[in-house]
């Protein structure tokens, strides 16, 4: 079962912002555009009055900056508090809570979500609640069995931003904000008193109302009688008004409803039953899943980090969609964007169609391609890695990532992502039934059926349906896939079998989008390219190991699990026939399931030490957003393959995910196979594709 040591990012919809907690003896808190946790203490805590209050470990020991002012370091205040070592609090995360229990005390954050429809047809009430920068916390205390009175506290300590009470702007509530970006708040009757200083738990130095407010530390306090039970209810918030972007200019959506952070805070509270009473919704959908205890942890903690990385911005009266590349803060990330395709299709399907256009408008671009011997011609069209990074979005046609001259990391990825734009049109479309949309993108979609050929082989009489020639875009370098990182079994996008069995999943869906639409000639092109790409990948079987080569090129002998990562479209559009043995690709089928019974096993595909997933037989840098989608894949359609060590990995990978090898970044999605530490891609909202486990 997974530990209690690791941060979880709190969030709402589309506010880029996130208050993180969780990891013991951390700092974290409000943070808002970041590429990970804050450096906020979080102040949780109980104690019988004048005890030592019992603190859960969300901080780093305060250290009064009074010495700062006054030239004389102040004496320790240890004594005044305790933090709580993890056998004294229990934590049960759910898909949309996260809740601490100790003593007495519980201790809530519930992040709530549901399906949000285009804002342009929500009215302003339904607006405001769905996309209220805001979070609900509970804060309660069982207190029916002792005979003192017991005091609760929920407070802040920024030593970089000194915080103003709340109360300044609205009598009615009791809180600390820190200038009009974050805050917290409870109903100013609900509370005993505020405590703002150096630190929350020694406050020497207070002006007419106890507060001290060049200081960095606020509280408020909460009673509860002793032979009592009570609950308060607190709301956290966010704010940034404004254009807040470049590139293109936009601000938050929410600011059509909300005109400052206080306005998010009243309504907070004002609906913070109906926000508790959705996040309960959401968990006990998941408690009834059927996915087991790690599943659950995994699919809660990977949504929690993704609704941390989503924007939803307004350009001149238009709802403009960004998801963020958790630590790198890239926008829009295609190679993102078509993984969590599977989560947004349930929740907020519109986001995907905008997001295609947007890419189409200002992200795509033509090239010319060349073969590996340097012959030239006509590639055509494809679309950039990204939109830009850090809020900022990059110029027409250009990405924030992709470079030219290099054959590994930052270079282009032109052939996947026309790949992907392919994919996501046509599995949108497919699924939601949005026929009107496809019919706009007739062309569009014939135009990348052209480019896809065009890097295959110029010669119709050549072609086998795989990529074999590079954009024009990489100069003396050569086309990456997303795998950037890993070695050359994943990393390139020429004669991979990972992207050449993606590209059979792109010609799969064109046939149908096409024969739906009523193009037939288009369809029996993509219908005849379907079927030779399933060939040519069957041609590079070795019969007498029984697996795919990673590269079909090279002598290579690397093995990869995302062999199969391409099926998962038509998988999720229930086009089970492609999977039939006996069937049109059964051949491809049977040998896909040869090669999994061969490579999910230790020493291959399953990593030797601790049995986790490995991508790569050759490499011990796996991502969990992929092992995810792969998983899926082989539990639907290659059943035989799940042996018991690979099923059993799933608590490893849940053992990484809330342990402080990762879990100080919350979710992280780059993992050394063999020693669980995170190596990248943390803070990440990809391994959302963990939703697909939902979809039986």
């Amino acid at each position: 079962m997974p530990s209690s040591d690791f941060h979880t990012q709190h969030s709402p919809f589309g506010a880029f912002a996130s208050f993180t907690i969780g990891l013991h003896g951390a700092r974290g808190g409000f943070g808002q555009a970041l590429g990970g946790p804050a450096k906020q203490n979080v102040y949780v805590g109980w104690r019988t009055v004048g005890g030592p209050w019992q603190m859960l470990p969300f901080f780093e020991p305060p250290q009064s900056k009074a010495v700062d002012y006054t030239g004389t370091a102040e004496e320790s205040s240890n004594a005044l508090w305790r933090a709580l070592p993890p056998d004294e609090f229990t934590r049960t995360l759910g898909w949309a809570s996260d809740t601490w229990s100790t003593g007495g005390l519980r201790f809530a954050i519930y992040s709530p979500f549901d399906t949000v429809p285009d804002p342009t047809k929500l009215s302003r009430e339904e607006l405001a609640f769905l996309l209220s920068p805001s979070q609900a916390v509970e804060l309660s205390f069982d207190n029916k069995a002792r005979q003192e009175t017991v005091e609760i506290m929920f407070g802040i300590g920024d030593p970089d931003n000194p915080l103003r009470p709340v109360a300044d702007e609205d009598p009615q509530l009791a809180g600390f904000a820190m200038g009009g970006a974050w805050g917290f708040a409870a109903k100013a009757g609900d509370i005993t008193r505020s405590v703002q200083g150096f630190s929350v738990f020694d406050s020497k130095f207070g002006d007419e109302k106890g507060l001290h407010r060049i200081a960095s530390d606020g509280a408020i306090i909460f009673t509860v009688p002793a032979g009592t039970e009570k609950h308060f209810a607190l709301t956290l918030g966010f704010y940034a008004g404004g254009t807040v972007t470049t590139g293109i200019e936009a601000g938050y959506y929410y600011t059509k409803k909300f005109d400052r952070l206080i306005y998010v805070l009243q309504h907070g509270l004002e609906h913070h039953a109906q926000y508790a009473a959705l996040a309960e919704l959401r968990d006990a959908e998941l408690a009834a899943s059927g996915l087991n205890a790690d599943q659950q942890f995994l699919l809660a903690q990977a949504t929690h980090s993704y609704l941390g990385s989503t924007e939803l911005l307004e350009r001149e009266g238009d709802p403009l969609w960004v998801a963020n590349e958790g630590e790198y803060r890239m926008m829009n990330t295609f190679d993102l964007t078509v993984d969590h395709l599977f989560h947004e299709l349930k929740w907020h399907p519109w986001t995907i169609s905008r997001t295609l256009d947007l890419f189409l408008q200002r992200y795509s671009y033509r090239d010319t391609v060349h073969s590996p011997g340097g012959r030239r011609e006509e590639g055509g069209i494809s679309f950039t890695h990204d939109m830009g990074v850090n809020n900022q979005f990059s110029p027409p046609g250009r990405s924030s990532y992709e470079c030219t001259g290099l054959d590994g990391c930052f270079s282009h990825m032109t052939a996947e992502q026309l790949v992907n734009w392919v994919l996501c049109a046509c599995t949108y479309g497919l699924h939601t039934k949005d026929s009107a949309w496809l019919t706009k993108h007739e062309e569009t979609l014939r135009d990348c059926a052209s480019s896809l050929h065009h890097r295959d082989h110029p010669d119709p009489r050549l072609r086998t349906g795989i990529i074999a020639w590079d954009s024009d875009r990489c100069g003396h370098g050569s086309e990456i896939t997303t795998y950037d990182s890993l070695d050359v079994s994943l990393g390139q996008s020429r004669n991979n079998i990972y992207l050449a069995t993606k590209t059979w999943a792109a010609w799969l869906l064109l046939e149908k989008v096409f024969r739906l639409s009523g193009l037939h000639g288009d369809a029996a092109d993509a219908a005849s390219t379907a079927d030779s790409c399933a060939r040519a990948i069957c041609s590079k079987f070795e019969e007498a190991e029984g697996m795919f080569p990673a590269v079909f090129e090279g002598g290579n002998q690397s093995r990869i699990i995302p062999a199969v990562e391409g099926l998962v479209f038509p998988l999720f559009l229930e086009m089970r026939e492609a999977f039939a043995r006996k069937g049109r690709f059964g051949d491809l089928m049977s040998k896909l399931e040869k090669h999994l019974w061969n490579i999910l096993r230790r020493g291959v595909c399953l990593d030797e030490k601790t049995g986790a997933w490995k991508l790569s037989s050759t490499s011990t840098n796996t991502w969990m957003s992929k092992i995810a989608l792969c998983q899926h894949v082989v539990r639907e359609v290659f059943p035989s393959a799940m042996n018991e060590d690979a099923e059993a990995a799933d608590a490893v990978h849940a053992q990484w995910e809330s342990t402080p090898g990762c879990g100080a970044w919350a979710m992280c999605d780059q993992i050394e196979s063999d020693t669980g530490k995170a190596i990248g891609s943390k803070y990440y909202p990809r391994m959302v594709t963990m939703a697909l486990w939902l979809k039986k």
